[in-house]
C-alpha cells in the first residue's frame, strides 16, 4: 500500500473493527461539504453505513497520521483522517464504472484535518491500489460546487468526461440528485 506522504499521512486498508468509524467519517465528512445541507437517501445512507461491502468490492482504505515510532496496534486506535473506496465496475454502489475501470467513491475528509493534503494522498493512494488491482482506469464524479475536490481530481491528472453522466442518481432534492462531473485517470500500463 501507499507509504508515508510528505504531509506525515499514511493510507492503508481499513480493519473490520474500523468500518463503523469509516461509515461514522464519511458522514462527518459529507455533512461539512457543499451539499451537507441537503437531505440523504435512503440509498446513500445504506451505501455509506456499508464499509464491509465496500470493502468487498474492491478497497476501503483509510487515511491515519504516520507519527514516528507508532506501532501498527497503536495506528490502528489513532484517529481516522480520511477514507476513500474504490469499487470494482459491476459491484454494488458503482454509478460509473465500465470494464477494466475501477471507481473512487464517497473520499471524506475530517473536517478538522482539512487543509494537510489528506484528500490528495488518499487520491493517490487510490490510484496505486487501483493499479494493483489490474484496473486501466479510475473513474468518479463530484457535484458541480465541490470546486476543492475538482481543483485536487485536476491537479492529480484526472480529465473530465463530458459524455458520461452517473447512473442510480437519488431522489430530488437529495446529494444524489445533484448533476454530477465525471473524471477519469488512465493508469500508466506497465508491460
Amino acid at each position: 500500500m501507499s507509504g508515508t506522504s510528505l504531509t506525515g499521512v499514511r493510507v492503508r486498508e481499513a480493519a473490520p473493527h474500523e468500518y463503523e468509524r469509516v461509515a461514522d467519517l464519511v458522514e462527518l465528512g459529507f455533512r461539512h461539504g457543499p451539499y451537507g445541507h441537503l437531505p440523504v437517501s435512503a440509498a446513500r445512507t445504506a451505501l455509506v453505513r456499508d464499509s464491509a461491502g465496500r470493502a468487498a468490492a474492491g478497497a476501503l482504505l483509510v487515511a491515519v497520521d504516520a507519527a514516528p515510532g507508532l506501532t501498527e496496534e497503536s495506528e490502528e486506535l489513532a484517529a481516522l483522517l480520511g477514507t476513500a473506496s474504490l469499487l470494482r465496475a459491476g459491484a454494488p454502489g458503482t454509478r460509473l464504472a465500465q470494464s477494466g475501470e475501477v471507481e473512487l467513491r464517497l473520499i471524506a475528509v475530517d473536517p478538522a484535518a482539512r487543509g494537510r493534503g489528506v484528500g490528495e494522498t488518499l487520491v493517490r493512494a487510490s490510484l496505486d491500489v487501483a493499479a494493483q488491482m489490474g484496473a486501466e482506469a479510475v473513474v468518479l464524479d463530484t457535484g458541480s460546487l465541490n470546486l476543492p475536490a475538482q481543483r485536487l481530481y485536476e491537479r492529480v491528472g484526472f480529465h473530465r468526461q463530458l459524455d458520461r453522466v452517473p447512473a442510480n442518481l437519488g431522489g430530488p432534492g437529495s446529494p444524489d440528485a445533484i448533476a454530477p462531473l465525471v473524471y477519469r485517470y488512465t493508469l500508466p500500463r506497465h508491460p
